[in-house]
């Protein structure tokens, strides 16, 4: 019985890793969609993170909007502050409730719904078919 691995062998195995790191690297990004849009229906959020930024090893600055507010605060080890407000402008409030120019970002339909409406849609193009047959 040969022990050694030959390198076909090593092929192989590294194919099956990368596979499994891609399939990983997929339901990750999948994940953080599902998160931060609105697919299966969930309540739309009041307050975002906009942007975050490390003031040094354990402090973070947090821009984030909470209504029609910007709202800068600090965090640290012992606590979060509010550093300061700012009030949004005419273009911010367009721009927040202008549509997306995107049509699947506009159906914000729960994702089951949406794929009931598909799987209606698919089965009513077979039906069409098999009368014309």
């Amino acid at each position: 019985m040969n022990s050694s691995l030959h390198l076909s062998d090593w092929l192989s195995f590294a194919a099956s890793f990368g596979a499994v790191l891609a399939v990983m690297a997929v339901l990750l990004f999948a994940l953080k969609k599902i998160q931060t849009s609105n697919l299966l229906g969930l309540p739309k959020r009041r307050m975002r993170v906009l942007e975050t930024m490390s003031a040094g090893p354990r402090q973070r600055v947090v821009l984030m909007r909470v209504k029609n507010q910007d709202v800068l605060i600090g965090i640290t080890p012992q606590g979060m502050s509010l550093l300061t407000t700012f009030e949004l402008t005419e273009e911010e409030l367009a721009e927040r409730d202008a549509p997306a120019a995107d049509p699947s970002i506009q159906n914000n339909a729960p994702l089951a719904q949406r794929f009931a409406d598909l799987l209606k849609s698919a089965s009513a193009g077979n039906q069409n078919n098999k009368n014309r047959s």
